[in-house]
């Protein structure tokens, strides 16, 4: 009973926080959407950030958010960790808290998107 109660608290929490994001659209591809959660955004420096971005799946009803690092000057991302949920009720199905490497993104990439739009507005 007690092990069900602490799932249960963790769930609403989840749900509460998941209530409070502020998805911005970057770009979208057949049924897939690119987007990132201004509420999210942290500067670290005048060139680092972090932002939590999620890309839905619409036809598969899933969720996937990413909270990443990104290092403007250059040019680069890291994903900190990942979740995938499904999209409709925001029931986490699966955490991967493992870092991975920098990647390089171009400027047309929605990452490269998303940078502009968190930096300039455009």
């Amino acid at each position: 009973m007690k092990k069900f109660l602490l799932i249960l608290a963790m769930v609403l929490m989840s749900c509460s926080t998941c209530a409070a994001e502020n998805l911005k659209f970057i770009d979208a591809m057949d049924d897939t959407g690119y987007y990132y959660d201004a509420d999210s955004v942290q500067t670290e420096s005048s060139s680092v950030f972090n932002v939590k971005m999620a890309v839905i799946k619409a036809n598969f009803n899933r969720m996937y958010t990413y909270d990443v690092r990104i290092t403007h000057t250059s040019r680069t991302y890291e994903i900190l960790s990942s979740q995938i949920l499904s999209y409709d009720t925001r029931a986490i199905l699966e955490v991967n808290n493992s870092r991975r490497p920098p990647q390089r993104y171009s400027d047309k990439s929605e990452m490269g998107q998303m940078v502009r739009l968190i930096l300039y507005g455009e």
